[in-house]
C-alpha cells in the first residue's frame, strides 16, 4: 500500500446491487494518499462528497482498517471509526477486516444491526486497488456485496 503514497486514483463501483446505484453514478476518487510510519490515510470522494477516509494502521502488531466519516462541518459523524483488525491468513496483496467489537457496538447504538457481520476487504490486483464490503443475508436483510476498483498509477510492490 505504501506504493500509493502521494497518489490520487480514480475508480468506479463494479458490483451490481441496486442499493449501489447512486455510487455507480458517481465519480470515485481516492487521494491524495498520505503516509506516516504506522498509518496510511486514503481520503475517498464519492462525487462531491468528501466525508470519508479509509485508514490503515499498524497497532500492537495488528493491521487495522477503519472508516472515518465526518459531517459537513468537519465534526465526526455518529457512525465513524468502524472497521477491524485483519484476519489471520491474509497476504501481502489481500486482507480481510471483519467488524470488531467497537464497530459492532457503534452499529448497535446507531440502529445498523444488519451491518454487524460486515467484512471489508482491501486488495491490490495487478494495476488495481480493490475495496469490498460483504455480509451474509439474514431473515430480514439481503446479502451485501459492494465492490469498487481503483486504477493505480503505479504498480504495487
Amino acid at each position: 500500500m505504501t506504493a500509493l503514497c502521494g497518489q490520487t486514483v480514480s475508480g468506479n463501483v463494479i458490483s451490481e446491487q441496486e442499493v449501489d446505484a447512486d455510487w455507480r453514478a458517481s465519480d470515485l476518487v481516492v487521494g491524495p494518499v498520505t503516509c506516516e510510519p504506522d498509518t496510511i490515510r486514503l481520503p475517498l470522494a464519492v462525487g462531491e462528497d468528501t466525508s470519508r477516509t479509509w485508514v490503515l494502521s499498524r497497532m500492537d502488531g495488528d493491521l487495522i482498517f477503519r472508516h472515518e466519516h465526518v459531517e459537513p462541518d468537519g465534526s465526526p459523524s455518529a457512525v465513524t471509526q468502524y472497521g477491524g483488525a485483519a484476519r489471520e491468513g491474509g497476504t501481502a496483496s489481500r486482507q480481510d477486516f471483519p467488524a470488531d467489537a467497537a464497530t459492532k457496538a457503534n452499529f448497535q447504538e446507531n440502529g445498523l444491526t444488519a451491518s454487524l457481520p460486515n467484512v471489508w476487504t482491501l486488495s491490490l490486483d495487478n494495476d488495481q486497488l480493490l475495496y469490498a464490503l460483504a455480509r451474509p443475508a439474514t431473515n430480514t436483510d439481503p446479502a451485501r456485496d459492494f465492490r469498487a476498483a481503483f486504477q493505480l498509477n503505479v504498480k504495487p510492490k
